[in-house]
């Protein structure tokens, strides 16, 4: 096997709730565009679990169905998600590994996807989810929020 040398500039996994503020202006979306452009410009290496796909989709589509997004809104933030969207990772570990973070910790599977992906990577997670943050920054100081 060959060695593994550290990237020159290291990972961070970025959740669904970062990856929505991208394109929908709310709460912290300063923070979360200079996350995305430094990502763009090449100062930042940002990856997901591949579920980080459906998860903005839907919180699109839930944006749709509140009446805050019209469908051609939706639709255009679906596509600059898509354009600029992070290196996603897929792996049926993951899920196994998320399972057993989710079991042991109470936390939702969903968000545990991201904490087993930067556990793997050994690097920071973003996210906008307060509640997901109180929760997992107790045992994993690496969990950041976002724009603190």
């Amino acid at each position: 096997m060959i060695p593994v040398s550290p990237p020159a500039i290291p990972f961070k996994v970025v959740d669904a709730s970062v990856a929505v503020k991208w394109l929908i202006p709310e709460e912290r979306h300063e923070p979360a565009w200079e996350l995305l452009r430094s990502y763009v410009w090449g100062s930042a290496q940002l990856i997901a679990p591949a579920t980080l796909k459906e998860e903005v989709a839907s919180a699109i589509s839930r944006r749709f169905r509140r009446h805050q997004l019209t469908a051609a809104q939706a639709k255009r933030a679906f596509i600059q998600f898509q354009s600029y969207r992070p290196e996603l990772i897929e792996g049926a570990d993951l899920v196994s590994e998320a399972l057993e973070l989710s079991l042991g910790h109470h936390l939702s599977l969903w968000d545990c996807l991201y904490l087993a992906l930067a556990i793997r990577y050994r690097c920071d997670l973003v996210t906008a989810d307060r509640q997901f943050y109180r929760a997992a920054r107790q045992r994993y100081p690496f969990v950041a929020l976002l724009g603190s």
